[in-house]
C-alpha cells in the first residue's frame, strides 16, 4: 500500500513544515509542471517520460559531484543533458507521432522506462545525496529561510518569466505557436515545423531537467525519484487548461499551497489525497468556474440558446 502511494505521491519532498515550506511548495509545483508546458499543454506529448527527464538532471548533478565535486557544475550541465536526450527522443521516437495521441503514450512510458533502469544499471539502486551548494538560511519576518530554498522559489518565477518573454515577444515564440496551432498553414509561410516540434520538446525536456537538479540537494534519490512528480504535474497542467502559462501558475500555486497549508493539519499523505481531489473536482468545474470569471455565458446555455434562436 505504502509503495503505491509512494509512486502516486504529490511531490513528498523532505521539507519540515513551515510557513515558508507553503511558498516553496507552490514554486515546486509550478516548477516542476512548467517543462510539461511544453510538451503536453503545447504538442499535445502524452508525456508520461516527464519524470525521467528530472530524474536525468538530479543524476546529472549526482554524477558532475561525484567525479569533480561541483554542485554548480552538475546545475549548468543537467538542462543541458536532459534537453540533448529530449532532441534524441523527439527525433527518434516521436517524430510522426505527434497527432497519434495513444502511440506517444506509450512510446513515452517505453523511454522513462528505459531511462529509469539504465540509471540504475549505471548508479545502483542505492540512495544518492547531492549537497547543498549554498548551505545556511536567512531570517526574514519571523521566518528562518534556508537560502537554496530562496534559491528554488527564485529559479521558478525566473523559468515562468522567461517561458512567458519567449513565446511572446520572440519570433522563436511566434513560429512554435503558428506550428502549434495551424501547422499546415505554418508551413505555407516557410517555417519547417518539425524543427519547432523538436524545439519545444527539448526546451520542455531542459526545463525538466534543470527542475530534477533544482530539487536534487532537497531530496534523497533514487531510480523512482521522478515518479514521484509525474502525477503533480499533469494535474497542474491539466487543471490550468493546456497551454495556457496563466493557468499553469495558477493551478500550481494554487495545488502547492493547499498541500502545504494542509499538512499543518494533518499527516502528508492525507493531505496529498485531499489535493488530488481538490484537482479533480477543479477540473470537473473548471469550465463553468473560468466561463463565469471572464464573463461568459456557460457553454451549455449557449447551446440552448443557439437552438431558441437560431
Amino acid at each position: 500500500m505504502s509503495d503505491g502511494l509512494g509512486s502516486m505521491t504529490l511531490l513528498a519532498v523532505a521539507l519540515p513544515v513551515d510557513s515558508f515550506n507553503v511558498v516553496v511548495l507552490m514554486a515546486t509545483y509550478v516548477l516542476v509542471a512548467l517543462g510539461l508546458h511544453y510538451s503536453f499543454g503545447l504538442l499535445g506529448i502524452v508525456n508520461l517520460a516527464h519524470g525521467e527527464f528530472l530524474l536525468l538532471g538530479a543524476y546529472t548533478v549526482v554524477a558532475v559531484q561525484q567525479a569533480t565535486g561541483s554542485v554548480v557544475l552538475g546545475l549548468v550541465l543537467a538542462p543541458v543533458v536532459a534537453g540533448l536526450v529530449g532532441l534524441v527522443v523527439e527525433r527518434v521516437v516521436l517524430r510522426g507521432l505527434h497527432e497519434r495521441v495513444l502511440d506517444t503514450l506509450l512510446a513515452t512510458f517505453g523511454v522513462s522506462v528505459v531511462v529509469r533502469q539504465g540509471l540504475q544499471v549505471l548508479f545502483t539502486a542505492n540512495p544518492q545525496q547531492v549537497n547543498d551548494p549554498i548551505g545556511g538560511s536567512v531570517r526574514l519576518a519571523g521566518l528562518n529561510i534556508p537560502w537554496w530554498r530562496a534559491v528554488v522559489v527564485a529559479s521558478t518565477i525566473a523559468a515562468v518569466v522567461a517561458t512567458a518573454l519567449t513565446i511572446r515577444r520572440t519570433s522563436l515564440g511566434l513560429r512554435w505557436r503558428a506550428t502549434v496551432r495551424n501547422p499546415e498553414l505554418a508551413e505555407t509561410l516557410g517555417i519547417v515545423t518539425t524543427r519547432s516540434r523538436a524545439a519545444l520538446f527539448g526546451v520542455g525536456s531542459g526545463l525538466a531537467g534543470l527542475t530534477g537538479a533544482l530539487l536534487a540537494p532537497l531530496n534523497t534519490l533514487t531510480p523512482q525519484f521522478g515518479t514521484r512528480f509525474l502525477v503533480p504535474a499533469f494535474l497542474v497542467v491539466i487543471l490550468g487548461v493546456p497551454g495556457s502559462l496563466g493557468g499553469l501558475v495558477v493551478s500550481g500555486m494554487v495545488l502547492g499551497g493547499a498541500l502545504g497549508i494542509m499538512q499543518f493539519q494533518m499527516s502528508s499523505i492525507t493531505a496529498q489525497m485531499l489535493v488530488i481531489v481538490l484537482a479533480i473536482v477543479g477540473i470537473r468545474f473548471r469550465d463553468r468556474l473560468v466561463g463565469n470569471w471572464r464573463g461568459r455565458t456557460p457553454r451549455r446555455q449557449r447551446a440552448r440558446t443557439a437552438d431558441t434562436h437560431p
